[in-house]
């Protein structure tokens, strides 16, 4: 059995079945429930030892990963009552999985550095289907040597990849999330347009499927059409996290601005 033990903060739609991974590669796991007890339940089924707060994981654990919505709800993990963060031992590894801005995880890791922790910002992609079998990109920024501290662990989940210094995963991450969203929205304006010409929308998709507009959304739309709900939103939040990095390093992203201001809505037959 891997002598490493691993934290877990958030088993919700991803986190859960990378949890999951990792328990079946034999790591010792420690999580603690938050709003759904199914999850924390099939995970104890596996082996997931649960605690009763997120400062309790922390004192568990050797690496820590965090896999919340956004970043206040990181902060109530770390840093908020029952906080990990004043729990953690020095040498503890910190993984932040949520996609966040760089800044945000560039003063994480210098403020968690006083007390000989370390951070990897390592947002993930893939959805929960790739997270089911194991086969997300796990796309890091970190010190190399915290990254292959790491290596293992993460490559129960999928595909590590380290990009360079910490937040350069983030930035990454919101380089794929711009260019993923700004084909959504191109796939359903060419969709609507099929259907005006009385083109059926799912032969236009075929016919991309086999051609140069080929993309991984277009192969996934019924998935995409089905998680929308959730899906927008996250498209909502990281399309601003693009725009508040370019506007601090004053990089002009004028294609994905125009995408922020558009209806998201997606129709049932979109």
């Amino acid at each position: 059995m891997p002598d490493q033990r691993i934290g877990f903060v958030g088993l919700g739609d991803m986190g859960e079945p990378m949890a999951a991974c990792i328990l079946a590669a034999g790591y010792p796991v420690v999580s603690c429930a938050n709003r759904r007890r199914e999850a924390i339940e099939a995970l104890k089924a596996r082996g997931l030892e649960e605690v009763d707060s997120p400062v309790k994981v922390g004192e568990l654990s050797d690496i820590l990963i965090t896999c919340v919505m956004d970043a206040a709800q990181t902060d109530t993990v770390l840093r908020g009552p029952d906080g990990a963060l004043a729990s953690l031992a020095a040498g503890t590894v910190i993984v932040l999985t949520s996609t966040l801005s760089p800044a945000y995880c560039q003063a994480l890791a210098e403020e968690a550095a006083a007390q000989g922790i370390a951070v990897l910002d390592c947002p993930v992609s893939g959805a929960r289907v790739r997270a089911e079998t194991g086969d997300l990109a796990l796309i890091c920024g970190g010190e190399v040597e915290t990254f292959e501290r790491c290596r293992a662990v993460l490559e129960t989940m999928g595909k590590p990849n380290h990009c360079g210094p910490i937040g350069t995963g983030q930035v990454a991450k919101l380089v794929n999330q711009g260019l993923l969203y700004g084909i959504i929205r191109m796939l359903q304006e060419g969709r609507a347009l099929a259907k005006a010409y009385d083109l059926d929308p799912d032969t236009l998709m075929k016919v991309l499927s086999q051609s140069t507009g080929n993309t991984t959304a277009g192969e996934n739309w019924e998935m995409l059409v089905r998680i929308w709900p959730h899906a927008d939103k996250i498209g909502i939040k990281d399309l601003g996290l693009i725009a508040e990095a370019a506007r601090a390093k004053g990089v002009e992203i004028p294609m994905i601005e125009a995408r922020r201001d558009i209806s998201w809505d997606m129709e049932p037959d979109a």
